[in-house]
């Protein structure tokens, strides 16, 4: 499934009423519609709902599913953020609906506007203030409102996105509506699936409204929602019957220096699981003899660690040219940070092009060091890179603080793409994979992956 924009979803919303020929009245119809039937197994016996209802589109949402509401039998009053003369000509129609079938709509303005309304009555609040296009913060008035919301220790269904929450993944300003369930319309938009929108949306519920396949799955989307399914699909490898090991690939993997084996030992475990044919360890002499034998299948090769800068990046240089037997690169776990392990770093970069690897992932101390690479250099031609940094990674990569990464962790992953000329996989919760131009976002994982290593079996 894809997850879109703002600016996504309107051009969905455009191409369906002008190209299509499917009218606004209906589409929204429609997702006021599916608000009302997932809202209808929510009600209590005993309760009203509150609907409360913004000027614009989102209000009209809310307009209908108050309608249908009230048809099936259920006490519904209308709350509306500001006067009835500003609402939008297209929910202004349906609040005219409302109004004929003699539904009561309260207008909140004015001083004391949460003083009108009187909580205890309601057993479920249906949250139709701002929808998909809000930005910023919101108003004093409105903000008032939503306070008033969480503040009632209601059920609480949020129509499209919770009110307050921007939908392209950015932290939001002010106050946002806590949800217990949203029903978005279409598609997830961004915040709904990354961190912190996941927060303040609950459990999300998808309404198809009638929008056209086409234009739910186009190429024009550029963010794919990953989950079991996706990754099983496109992860597993067959192998003919006659295949050997040298057709499953040969990795070398850098790092695991002096005193910081265990990371890369369980990178390699993990590439091997992960069904790799061969693999080599190049490290330090003295890790080499902690790791030897550990990882039976395991061939290592190793260089002096107190050799000095200029021996090492001539081991090193000579091994990666002469080799040209290997065909996937993981470098940085348990790396560390010393000039030692920088000369080993630029000199792996420099002698990529001639090494015959055609896929490279950094790593842990790796991507410290490519930092500083990046500084003077760009990643070398004809090989495939993909990064895997945490934030605070991240930070030293963009040359932004850390708030600044987790302000907007979607914006930031297609930052780390553009301008590394990588994949980029920035860690957290949620996790964002992107190139710059397309993005994955990553719907599996839990706290349980918080924990030292997680990062090093992933790279493997």
């Amino acid at each position: 499934m894809k997850a879109v924009t703002a600016e996504e979803m309107r051009r969905i919303d455009r191409e369906t009423i002008d190209v299509m020929g499917i009218p606004g009245e209906t589409l929204m119809a429609e997702a006021g519609k599916a608000v009302a039937e997932f809202a209808e197994s929510l009600c209590r016996k005993e309760g009203a709902v509150a609907v409360f209802c913004g000027s614009g589109n989102n209000g009209g949402d809310g307009f209908v599913a108050a309608f249908h509401l009230a048809g099936r039998g259920i006490p519904v009053e209308i709350f509306l953020a500001g006067a009835k003369k500003g609402v939008a000509p297209l929910s202004a129609t349906f609040m005219r609906v409302c109004q004929n079938g003699g539904l009561p709509i309260t207008e909140l303005a004015g001083p004391d506007a949460k003083g009108r309304i009187d909580f205890g009555r309601y057993g479920l609040i249906i949250d139709a203030l701002l929808g998909t296009g809000f930005e910023g913060a919101v108003r004093a008035a409105m903000a008032e409102i939503i306070d008033a919301i969480n503040s009632s220790g209601i059920t609480v269904l949020s129509v499209d996105m919770p009110s307050g929450l921007p939908s392209g993944g950015a932290c939001p300003e002010g106050s946002v509506v806590r949800a217990a369930y949203t029903v978005t319309i279409g598609l997830p938009k961004i915040s709904l699936v990354t961190w912190p929108g996941r927060e303040y949306a609950g459990e999300v519920h998808v309404a198809d409204i009638g929008f056209p396949r086409s234009l739910l799955e186009g190429d024009g989307l550029t963010t794919d929602l990953i989950d079991a399914d996706h990754a099983r699909a496109r992860l597993s490898v067959e192998h003919d019957a006659d295949s050997y090991k040298g057709d499953a690939g040969h990795l070398l993997l850098v790092g695991g220096f002096d005193c910081m084996e265990g990371a890369i030992m369980m990178s390699a475990m993990a590439a091997f699981e992960a069904g790799i044919g061969l693999a080599t360890l190049m490290t330090t002499d003295t890790a080499r003899t902690v790791i030897a034998g550990k990882i039976p299948e395991l061939m290592t090769r190793s260089f002096p660690a107190n050799g000095g800068s200029r021996v090492v990046e001539s081991e090193v240089r000579a091994f990666l040219e002469g080799e040209r037997r290997f065909d996937a690169l993981v470098i940085g776990p348990g790396m560390g940070r010393t000039d030692e392990s920088r000369a080993v770093f630029a000199t792996v970069m420099g002698s990529l092009p001639k090494s015959g690897i055609r896929f490279a992932l950094v790593d842990g101390d790796g991507l410290y060091h490519l930092a500083r690479y990046l500084e003077e250099s760009s990643l070398p031609e004809g090989v495939s890179f993909v990064i895997t940094p945490h934030f605070g990674e991240a930070s030293r990569l963009l040359g932004e603080p850390v708030d600044a990464i987790k302000k907007n962790r979607f914006a930031a992953a297609l930052r780390l793409g553009s301008r590394t000329g990588a994949v980029a996989l920035l860690k957290g919760p949620a996790t964002i994979v992107s190139d710059g131009k397309r993005s994955l976002i990553n719907t599996t994982g839990n706290r349980a992956l918080a924990t030292a290593g997680s990062g090093d079996v992933l790279a493997g």
